[in-house]
């Protein structure tokens, strides 16, 4: 599927907002974008720029296109690891951390003259304290795209996380998983909203208040498990030091969302299933979030 197919799924599926990278809309240069953008008006939708991993030279070619069609939020990453594992991938987090802050500095002047957002993933790597430095160090700007569920692969909380940034989030990432417990700590494994383990009508209630203006998108969790082996030694290298009380959330969130040790976990393409069972359980998920959200939650999303 292509960009303009995936808008059109979203449209079938009522979605009033889309986030796409520039590279799968076929035409993406600048009469392209203002058709793309053309197009999205039609439908009532809106539209989010998907960057990966921060590039300055990339987001200074996209995020005047993305503009055309529309966009005021541009996602991006900081890093692309996954689990939490900041040693295994970046030596020394705090100059990862100081490269970035150079980029977002570098942006600036286009961020302005665009009026755009720059909102930044909590992809598995940045913990509620690092979005709020680079928020308050790039200025009015720069945001936070808050995937809830992803602050429990860096050992926080999703509630306390989200308090944490609160009217920095300026896009969502409603996505949910499971718990099961390893003797290295846990594994996040995919689910449909609403068989996970967030309370949604705590949490998107809670981003109305604070942060109004955000768009919100459905994002299908990974199709395989982020294993979290935050029991290991090794695993906190390139975090700083935390009091254990801080901890505490995040242990009862665990402890009361716990599977059972011999639960099911993988999901079909970790069985080697058959592209039609891998289909069949990706629209099936899609249909039961979609589900969930329109009737369990109508009168929260629709607000």
């Amino acid at each position: 599927m292509n960009g303009l197919d995936l808008v059109d799924l979203a449209e079938r599926y009522g979605m009033t907002s889309i986030e796409l990278p520039i590279n799968i809309i076929p035409d993406h240069t600048e009469r392209g974008m203002d058709q793309l953008g053309e197009r999205l008006r039609a439908k009532g939708m809106l539209y989010s720029l998907d960057l990966p991993v921060l590039d300055v030279d990339q987001a200074r070619r996209e995020l005047p296109l993305a503009k055309r069609a529309g966009a005021t939020v541009a996602r991006c990453m900081v890093s692309g690891f996954l689990e939490g594992a900041r040693a295994k991938f970046i030596p020394d987090w705090n100059a990862h951390m100081r490269d970035m802050l150079a980029k977002l500095w570098a942006l600036q002047p286009l961020l302005a003259e665009l009026d755009m957002v720059l909102a930044i993933e909590n992809h598995q790597d940045v913990t509620s304290a690092d979005l709020v430095t680079l928020c308050e160090a790039g200025g009015p700007h720069v945001g936070v795209t808050f995937d809830v569920v992803n602050p429990l692969a860096v050992g926080e909380e999703p509630y306390v996380f989200a308090e944490r940034i609160g009217a920095r989030i300026k896009n969502i990432h409603i996505k949910d998983y499971t718990i099961h417990p390893t003797d290295s700590g846990y594994k996040l494994v995919r689910a449909s909203i609403g068989e996970g383990v967030i309370d949604w009508r705590r949490l998107l209630s809670y981003v109305r208040t604070v942060a109004p203006q955000a768009l919100w998108h459905v994002e299908l969790a990974a199709i395989s498990a982020r294993h979290i082996r935050l029991y290991e030694d090794q695993w906190w290298v390139g975090y700083p030091p935390r009091d254990v009380r801080d901890t505490l959330p995040l242990a009862r969130f665990v402890a009361q969302n716990l599977q059972p040790k011999d639960a099911p976990w993988q999901t079909p393409w970790e069985r080697n299933a058959s592209a039609e069972e891998c289909e069949a359980y990706e629209r099936g998920q899609l249909d039961q979030t979609v589900s969930y959200l329109r009737t369990a939650l109508g009168e929260v999303v629709r607000r």
